[in-house]
């Protein structure tokens, strides 16, 4: 009973981090959503200032 109370509490533990690392990813994706957007503006604005001229 106590190996398997532990095992039980192990495995909430492991859990949480998992929690936290999808957090991370979650955040990570975001970023990277973020600097493509702000890259294709840049780009997009390059190309219609080069149009105007």
């Amino acid at each position: 009973m106590m190996m398997r109370r532990r095992r039980r509490r192990k495995k909430k533990k492991k859990k949480k981090k998992k929690k936290k690392k999808k957090k991370m990813m979650m955040m990570m994706m975001v970023v990277v959503v973020v600097m493509t957007t702000t890259t294709m503006m840049m780009i997009l604005i390059m190309i219609m200032r080069f149009e105007l001229n």
